[in-house]
């Protein structure tokens, strides 16, 4: 494993084993150890419940007669069981689990005495645990039943042994198509997002702690997840539903809410550091948490530190070459050449080999720009994290909570390609350019300027949040009035970049170009290595963009209970939320013109108000059996108009272990200030143009053949101020059975189908094949008279729909515990049936299920049909060992070669992940672990842009060792 540990990771260790070596033996729920103060009964469980996290239920009408001591509970070995198990020590009372995270307390057979006051009512069942939902803003009785949510513990969240929010999510089963990625070489810029439900990371919202977040500072298109630190993550609760009626704009797919930790007390320092088995991606994380609890009042600060090391493209057998021929795909090098392509007026292509000395160029001339190219980007993350509450009175609470966080990412690509007859400018070789030897202008050259050196991304981001507010009870009712400040500030530089201005004038005659107008004549005729430094620095170009993202919001909520009828209590909840939100962005692009080698973002400058209220209830049909949910939401942005999304569902409790719920809901994706006001965005991107084939002459968008040689394409984007949101509806199914005759099994299927109109999308890979294939859009593909693509213009549209139906399949058996210890099994697969894309209007729907296609060309990513992961799990004493298996089904791609369509299986991936921890007191804790134990490389994409495999769906590191040390006073 190389130098497996570094010097401060070795220190941590050793302060923690001598900090720890007296301590009790550890137990987390999350805590080792639980304070009950002296209260009765139901107080003692509200406690108990809030600090292990999870639901009780529990007859007040009995519970509430017992008075209890002041008293600390050990937790063991992280069981909730063994805790309550103490709690309810000697007296009348027992447990059985009814969820995966809730329990119902019971009096046993023997009645337990009963007072004088009490009174004759039936029993109130109630929870304990006080704390509302993902997907709502009521306090539900049963937080199992209500939505179908997934929930990431923070011990699960160790066992992964990942170090950021984007590693957590990536392989879950819900997680597919345009998923999560921080390894994006040729486009990467430091971030990372998430998709439920295989649709694009615009539709999944992810909040903090309930409360909405400012988007990418870029694109303003989805929250990026490197802004969240993991080590303040207590849990993820993760809803597969769509939720605009309760949440608002991008809430189709459904929400991921990130929970921080809360109530900590103590002082707890943590280290980690990991490597490939290549001895690349060295990664080091610290992390610093401080809480403590006053008499009216708690305070907590956490500061991390997260380094991550790069891959570059050529230290990996799959990405090592553009050309993917040995593996079965195609060649996707470079024409543009270090030698350069050179072609005259009589048709022949030529190279140089030495100056004024020439041979033909052919295919095999191609350049490997993966030979510069990092396939996972270098980041560096540093954080503080500080929150506060103060109680004013028994019902009234001060709350505030600040973060900062600074991020820094450099990526490395190859050096700058031009192409003078495609790229930005006049860049025409004039005849009598004192470099041409051919005596004739020369239009086309394709040459790698490697003389520049690599060009060199480097991204830089800035974000800070202020959340402030007072909350309390007031005649049963909580209620919240909540303040948000929020700032993204970002820049990037990308270097070694050609200046198209300065190469078009370098490029003319004596007369143009001389020494009285400051010019330098510029060498694309020679080989390799014949462009001096004075020319060099006259064409040197860096190009810088910085953006500025700002959001104020003012939020209240207030939920209780509107009354009872005969089948139980009705909840209720509602609020509003104000929001302003600001975007300007701006870039040094060339009158119009982007850097040659780069890309433009151009400017965007927007914003808008929002305001919305918002209701929800849940209405008892029959008790304890059936209830009905609805929640509605209006909202009205400044920019684009208003908007109506309702939510309704049914609950039943079909039998005790047994429960149903269907629910319907609206929903809208607002567009982005990017959508509407971005202006300029210029790059060079990967398409394939129809017209390269054989068979242009017969198709009617196509003058003639144009280069088959070309892969990369001018296209400018741009933002569409008539643009109306996406819609959606969503139609949700799951069955949840936790069978009371098998203790610690429970189970859960969800079937969704989900269709959304009015798609956004600016796809120029479907541009440019309908206009090739059907001559539409000739007013947006712009071609010369040899049918060579000269421009695509990408304006956002809302152009098309889809419709996405599939099932989620969740298993857990927690066995009984013996001499051996306790082993949980767990099982997670995701079945997508359909993926219907309709292009645009008039178009025929494509089953897209099952199918890969790069986000980079305008497809969805890899929708495989199935995903799933499963993992066994031991505890014994001061072990826990955890081993997990990632699985990804197979995809297929269509695409042509040698005027052939040919269709290619990306085949099924397997991960295996263990982990082995070692707890030997309250206070330490050491853990090792391997990702990719078999070292399985990803499968081939013969399609993918970048590195011979879609990124954001497999991992290219290979096996992965780790370790990891904590402790705390």
């Amino acid at each position: 494993m190389g130098n497996f540990l570094t010097v401060k990771h070795w220190v941590t260790a050793f302060l923690a084993l001598m900090l720890s070596a007296n301590s009790a033996a550890d137990a987390l729920c999350p805590k080792p150890r639980i304070e009950l103060p002296a209260s009765s009964l139901p107080e003692a469980l509200i406690s108990l419940g809030r600090q292990c996290q999870v639901s009780i239920l529990v007859p007040t009408s009995s519970a509430s007669l017992y008075q209890l001591p002041k008293q600390t509970l050990s937790t063991g070995q992280n069981q909730f069981e063994a805790t309550i198990e103490q709690l309810l020590e000697g007296l009348p009372f027992s447990y059985h689990r009814i969820g995966p995270t809730s329990f119902a307390v019971t009096p046993n057979k023997e009645s337990p005495p009963r007072s004088e006051q009490q009174s004759s009512k039936a029993p109130e069942e109630i929870t304990v645990t006080g704390q509302s939902l993902t997907g709502s803003h009521l306090r539900h009785y049963q937080l199992d039943g209500y939505a179908p949510i997934d929930r990431l513990t923070r011990e699960q969240l160790e066992l992964t042994g990942a170090q950021t929010v984007a590693d957590v999510l990536k392989f879950l089963p819900a997680i597919s198509g345009n998923s999560t990625s921080t390894s994006v070489s040729q486009q990467d810029d430091g971030t990372a997002t998430v998709s439920l439900r295989y649709l694009p990371a615009s539709n999944t919202l992810v909040l903090i702690n309930g409360r909405r977040i400012i988007g990418d500072g870029y694109n303003g298109e989805a929250t990026d997840l490197n802004t969240i630190p993991l080590s303040l993550v207590e849990r993820v609760e993760i809803l597969k539903d769509g939720a605009s009626a309760v949440y608002g704009s991008d809430a189709i797919a459904g929400v991921i809410n990130i929970i921080l930790r809360k109530d900590f007390e103590g002082l707890s320092l943590d280290s980690y550091y990991g490597q490939s088995g290549a001895g690349d991606r060295e990664t080091e994380s610290h992390h610093l948490t401080w809480g403590r609890h006053g008499e009216r009042g708690h305070i907590m600060l956490n500061l991390a530190q997260y380094t991550q090391g790069s891959i570059m493209s050529r230290d990996r057998n799959l990405s090592e070459s553009a050309d993917s021929r040995d593996f079965g795909g195609t060649d996707k090098r470079s024409s543009a050449t270090p030698e350069g392509f050179i072609a005259l007026d009589n048709g022949a292509t030529l190279t140089s080999q030495t100056s004024n000395n020439y041979r033909d160029w052919s295919l095999e001339d191609r350049y490997n720009y993966n030979d510069h190219t990092s396939a996972v980007t270098p980041l560096k993350s540093n954080s503080a994290y500080l929150s506060a509450n103060f109680d004013l009175s028994d019902n009234l609470l001060l709350f505030a909570e600040a973060m900062g966080l600074r991020t820094s990412a450099e990526s490395t690509k190859a050096p700058s390609p031009v192409f003078t007859r495609f790229d930005n400018g006049d860049l025409t070789i004039a005849a009598d350019n004192i470099y041409n030897p051919f005596n004739q202008t020369i239009t086309d050259v394709r040459k790698r300027i490697t003389e520049l050196g690599p060009r060199i991304q480097k991204n830089r981001t800035a974000t800070w949040r202020l959340n402030t507010g007072i909350k309390g009870v007031y005649n049963q009712w909580h209620w919240e009035l909540n303040t948000s400040l929020q700032r993204a500030k970002k820049s990037e530089k990308l270097s070694n970049l050609i200046n198209p201005l300065a190469l078009s004038q370098g490029l003319k005659g004596p007369t143009s170009c001389n020494s009285s107008n400051a010019c330098t004549p510029i060498n694309l005729l020679g080989p390799s290595g014949s462009i001096p430094q004075e020319q060099l620095e006259f064409i040197r170009g860096t190009s810088t963009t910085n953006s500025r993202t700002r959001m104020e919001s003012l939020t209240f909520i207030s939920d209780g209970s509107l009354g009872e009828t005969r089948a139980g209590e009705i909840l209720a909840a509602a609020g509003f939320e104000i929001r302003h939100e600001t975007l300007t962005s701006d870039s040094n692009d060339l009158n119009g013109l982007s850097y040659i080698g780069g890309h433009s973002p151009g400017a965007t400058r927007g914003s808008r108000t929002i305001k919305e209220t918002f209701a929800e209830v849940s209405i008892p049909i029959q008790e304890e059996k059936l209830w009905l949910d609805g929640a509605v939401r209006l909202s009205s942005y400044s920019d684009f108009g208003n908007t109506y999304n309702p939510k309704l569902a049914i609950r039943w409790q079909v039998l005790e272990d047994l429960n149903l719920r269907v629910s319907y809901a609206s929903g809208f994706r607002a567009p982005t200030l990017t959508d509407m006001y971005q202006k300029g965005y210029q790059s060079q991107e990967f398409i394939f143009d129809p017209c390269t084939s054989k068979s242009a002459s017969t198709l009617t968008g196509c003058p003639g053949q144009s280069d088959s040689a070309r892969i990369q394409y001018l296209t400018e984007f741009g933002g569409n101020p008539s643009l109306t949101p996406e819609t959606s509806k969503t139609l949700t199914a799951s069955l949840a059975w936790t069978p009371e005759h098998i203790e610690g099994l429970s189970s859960a299927v969800e079937i969704f189908n989900i269709q959304q109109e009015d798609v956004i999308g600016s796809n120029p890979q479907f541009l440019v094949e309908q206009n090739a294939y059907a001559g539409l859009f000739s007013d947006r593909v712009l071609r010369d008279e040899q049918g060579e693509i000269t421009k695509i213009l990408a304006t956002r549209i809302n152009q098309g729909r889809r419709t996405i139906r599939g099932y989620d399949v969740a298993l857990r058996y927690d066995l009984p515990e013996d001499e051996l210890g306790q082993f949980k099994l767990a099982m997670n697969i995701s079945h997508m049936l359909d993926y219907l894309n309709q292009g645009a209007a008039g178009l025929p729907e494509e089953e897209l299920s099952g199918t890969f296609v790069d986000i980079t060309t305008g497809g969805a990513g890899s929708l495989p049909e199935f995903k799933a992961n499963a993992g066994i799990y031991w505890s014994s004493n001061q072990w826990k060992a955890g081993y997990t298996v990632h699985f990804v089904g197979s995809t297929k791609e269509t695409y042509t070669h040698n005027d052939k369509i040919i269709t290619h299986d990306i085949g099924s991936w397997f991960s295996h992940d263990a982990q082995l921890s070692f707890n030997p007191s309250s206070r330490f804790r050491f853990s090792i672990g391997v990702n990719n134990l078999l070292n399985t490389p990803p499968p081939l994409a013969v399609t993918a842009t970048e590195n011979n495999f879609d990124h954001r769906t497999y991992d290219l590191t290979g096996r992965y060792w780790y370790s990891s040390f904590s402790f705390s006073l």
